[in-house]
């Protein structure tokens, strides 16, 4: 975590939250010249119109998706892989633990598509190779895995979790010295990546990310209230959605895009991935430990305050007593699950995460029609009905 802060240079990210009665306002203040549109989510939803998925009767998104950036996705573990390659055989190991059985790569899978949907609405670049993703472009896939992989490997420590993706976690299985270190490692090497770039204002970007990694998960684990719609949505913001926003970004001024185009981008990556995260905080309720590969209620174990705890409490006020002692009774857990279950709050957090689902397709209306804008869309409907 010493390693993740050190690589916050100064630089102040500022929100300014503005609450009525029925909207909550967010603005993240970004990089001045390319600074992220405000934007608005409603807590309270009388109706929500349905995304209808493209077409494809014969292939899912799966298939859709490999036979676009199957290769790209190849490639880019190959030279992670090259990338934190070491004499050292103990850190070597550990480096390479997660990225020798990758897990879904939705994060790159997502910038990836996306740099092929800027690429196609531009279709004037020398530097596109057959598929169609600039090698900077793939190169900024391989910074984002390298930093989302450290953040996963830091979090562990931090919740002491003892399984990731299914396995043994680092730290479980060595050290949580190492694997810390490990984390500090590939944020090394994501920064030696950053550099070799040589693009300033995406360098900008993605160290903000890191350092609203750190910031978020201060909020979380500090005795910051979270308690709050507009503290959650910040939180939310600042451990997941940052990465997806600055990332989309980030491929959109390597295209040289237009203006118009990567801020598209940039509020595609920003509402998909508040999205992902509200979404996540609901399978923690509903979801089964044999799929999620953690038990239900692990939010809850660890204190956490999420979206179907939220709009439980406007139901069952007296959660608040469970809030207050961040659920540290005996059979708090268990209480609660039951009261949020037998509330609207599923089907309310559910609601949510499709406004933003909707923002997110949203966003990609100025984007010429192909096949990569066709699957960023889909991808729109599969945040919302994925099951882990």
């Amino acid at each position: 975590r010493s390693a993740l802060s050190s690589m916050h240079s100064g630089g102040t990210q500022t929100f300014s939250i503005v609450q009525s009665s029925i909207r909550l306002h967010i603005r993240h203040v970004c990089f001045p010249r390319y600074p992220l549109p405000a934007f608005s989510i409603t807590r309270h939803i009388t109706s929500v119109p349905e995304i209808k998925p493209s077409i494809r009767p014969t292939q899912t998104l799966d298939q859709i998706t490999s036979s676009l950036i199957g290769a790209d996705l190849k490639q880019m573990t190959k030279n992670i892989l090259a990338l934190v390659h070491t004499k050292n055989q103990i850190l070597n190991t550990l480096a390479r633990y997660y990225f020798e059985e990758p897990g879904k790569m939705f994060r790159s899978s997502i910038l990836l598509l996306l740099s092929r949907a800027l690429n196609e609405h531009n279709k004037s670049n020398s530097s596109l190779s057959s598929s169609l993703v600039l090698p900077k472009q793939l190169q900024l896939a391989e910074i984002v895995e390298l930093i989302h992989t450290a953040s996963l490997l830091h979090d562990d420590v931090i919740d002491n979790s003892e399984t990731r993706r299914g396995v043994a976690s680092v730290n479980a299985l060595y050290s949580p010295k190492l694997a810390i270190l490990a984390g500090d490692y590939l944020l090394a090497q994501a920064s030696v990546s950053l550099s070799l770039l040589r693009n300033h204002d995406v360098t900008f970007l993605m160290s903000t990310v890191i350092a609203n990694l750190v910031e978020g998960e201060v909020m979380q684990t500090a005795a910051v209230d979270t308690s709050s719609f507009d503290k959650y949505i910040e939180k939310t913001y600042l451990k997941t959605a940052s990465l997806f926003a600055n990332s989309c970004r980030g491929a959109a001024l390597l295209a040289e895009a237009s203006p118009e185009l990567t801020d598209a981008a940039t509020e595609y990556g920003k509402n998909l991935g508040i999205a992902f995260q509200i979404v996540d905080d609901m399978l923690d309720f509903v979801g089964s430990e044999e799929v999620l590969g953690k038990p239900s209620g692990a939010d809850l174990k660890l204190g956490l305050v999420t979206a179907p705890v939220l709009y439980a409490l406007e139901d069952r006020p007296e959660l608040q007593e469970y809030v207050d002692r961040k659920f540290g009774n005996p059979g708090d857990t268990a209480q609660v699950l039951s009261i949020v279950r037998e509330s609207r709050a599923i089907e309310r957090t559910k609601q949510l995460a499709i406004v933003y689902c909707q923002k997110a397709a949203a966003a990609l209306s100025p984007f010429t029609n192909s096949s990569a804008r066709k699957a960023l869309h889909d991808y729109t409907i599969h945040v919302l009905t994925r099951v882990k």
